[in-house]
């Protein structure tokens, strides 16, 4: 009963656009997290750095690790040979295997040059909040582990329910409304009702992934008839997007769930779908684009 409370309020408040600041708070907590837990583990590893110090034989920094290292074989003297049957035996017979040390020798070369060492992935030998669910967590200290499991109880038990919850309804909101929009005639009214009701549903989207979003210059975001161009655009994007102003999408036409939510954001608005290899859609979503702009 508590949690359909707090789901009601919460989808109320995304409805007004407003916020208890929980989102901002939440995020600044995170960071002080971040924070403690970077240090702790930079202790750590100072401490297996100094304990391994007296094992490290080579300390340059390499990218490979050398074990076979070409020596030139020295030269015989003019007088140690005797006739060609002295020379044939001191020949052996050649094998493919024989060449693989010098290759190998070669390629590292070119591999290990002077911008390649320079840059090296960092791995992450222990868990930091970015890697909270690694089932190879390593211990590291007592506050640490228990901040680790107070973490994964906030984040499985209440706000991952949570979210599921607010994406239902706001899939099940917006299917909904774009169906009842779509039976309107096109007319002012209907492009002021998607105008206010689309940020509501998006809102709800924004709310399901805890976004904290703040808008600059709001003076020059779109108007009616302007083309904004936002190239590899994610559905992320989108929500982030649609927060602040409505908007009437161009872009690939996808299956499955996407593909849902596309046909119920078609029905309300002009939104344009199409196929990127099809020649006659592209030129269908020239003249779309120009006659939604004329507008």
């Amino acid at each position: 009963m508590i949690m359909v409370l707090v789901i009601i309020f919460v989808l109320f408040m995304a409805s007004l656009g407003r916020s208890l600041g929980l989102h901002d708070s939440y995020a600044k907590l995170l960071l002080k997290l971040f924070e403690f837990c970077q240090k702790k583990i930079e202790k750590a590893e100072r401490r297996v750095e100094e304990d391994e110090e007296g094992n490290i034989v080579n300390s340059s920094n390499s990218v490979i690790s050398r074990d076979v290292i070409l020596v030139p074989e020295p030269c015989p003297a003019s007088g140690d040979f005797q006739g060609n049957s002295q020379i044939s035996s001191n020949q052996k017979e050649f094998r493919l295997e024989d060449i693989f040390d010098f290759i190998k020798t070669g390629v590292e070369a070119v591999i290990e040059d002077e911008v390649t060492m320079r840059f090296a992935a960092e791995e992450l030998p222990a868990w930091n909040l970015l890697t909270r669910t690694n089932k190879n967590y390593q211990y590291i200290s007592f506050r640490v582990t228990c901040i680790w499991f107070i973490g994964f109880f906030l984040r499985y038990c209440i706000l991952f329910p949570l979210r599921i919850s607010i994406t239902v309804f706001g899939v099940c909101l917006l299917l909904l409304f774009t169906f009842l929009v779509g039976c309107l005639p096109d007319s002012r009214f209907k492009r002021w009702l998607y105008w206010h009701g689309s940020i509501l549903c998006f809102r709800v989207f924004a709310c399901a992934c805890s976004a904290v979003v703040t808008y600059h210059n709001r003076e020059n975001r779109a108007v009616n008839g302007g083309i904004c161009v936002a190239n590899h655009t994610s559905p992320i994007d989108v929500v982030i997007l649609a927060n602040d102003n409505s908007y009437a999408l161009v872009g690939q036409s996808h299956g499955g769930f996407l593909g849902v939510l596309q046909s119920g954001l078609a029905r309300a608005t002009s939104h344009i779908w199409f196929e990127r290899g099809e020649v006659r859609d592209r030129e269908l979503v020239q003249k779309k684009t120009k006659g939604t702009c004329s507008r």
